[in-house]
């Protein structure tokens, strides 16, 4: 059984969809990247299967269906998502904001956790007392993703997580989820215009164009594939 299965879901904004009919997968500890150009519905897509829109269809998570659960039902269920833009707030210390991300947990192992994201992100734990609002943006985006993990989900979303970072800080951040995945086993959705350095963390792949979702490949196909690397690879 698949770990989140999408099934013919649409979803948009008022009365009119982003996405038609829309099918993906992601399995127990797989990372899976959707590429698509700016406006093909990405951030559509993460904000539906998270809850904060409207959508028909099916999703279901670890076999049980979610299209009609609010957004603070699926965290508890267990998910998470790391929001295009960080979504940190900035009025909040570091510390304060990794504690609100494990506000649907009850306090257990509080202490462990805020360790592993500060062993994770060293930069974190230096600046742990820190207003989010004045950290860089590469801090801000591994504070989100800390934040995220903190509900101890079993299933991480990530919306553009390269936006507007440099490609030192791009890689290191895509390093991180790789170690994520493999030292947790924790199963990954990632959306994002940086396609190569995405497709070399990721088993699969799909191609959102215009709302309409291709088949799944394995992610070395999508690198190799002529007309995708064109497209998003630059080559």
């Amino acid at each position: 059984m698949s770990l989140l299965r999408i099934s013919a879901m649409q979803a948009g904004y008022g009365a009119g969809d982003v996405l038609h009919g829309v099918d993906l997968t992601v399995e127990e500890g797989e990372i899976v990247v959707v590429l698509g150009a700016n406006g093909a519905g990405k951030t559509t897509l993460m904000r539906a299967v998270s809850g904060m829109i409207a959508r028909r269809g099916t999703i279901e998570l670890d076999g049980r269906s979610i299209i009609k659960a609010s957004a603070d039902a699926i965290v508890r269920d267990g998910l998470a998502q790391v929001p295009q833009g960080r979504g940190t707030v900035v009025d909040l210390t570091v510390e304060e904001n990794l504690r609100a991300g494990a506000h649907v947990r009850k306090g257990k192992g509080l202490a462990e956790d805020l360790e592993r994201w500060y062993t994770t992100y060293p930069r974190l734990a230096e600046r742990r007392k820190q207003k989010a609002g004045l950290l860089s943006g590469g801090e801000q985006q591994m504070l989100a993703i800390s934040r995220a993990m903190m509900s101890r989900p079993r299933l991480l979303l990530c919306d553009e997580p390269s936006l507007g970072l440099s490609p030192l800080l791009t890689e290191e951040l895509f390093a991180s989820l790789r170690q994520i995945n493999a030292e947790l086993g924790m199963s990954i959705l990632v959306v994002e215009q940086n396609a190569m350095i995405a497709l070399e963390i990721a088993a699969r792949g799909y191609l959102l164009e215009v709302g309409v979702m291709g088949a799944a490949r394995p992610a070395a196909e999508f690198a190799s594939d002529d007309s995708i690397r064109a497209a998003y690879l630059g080559a």
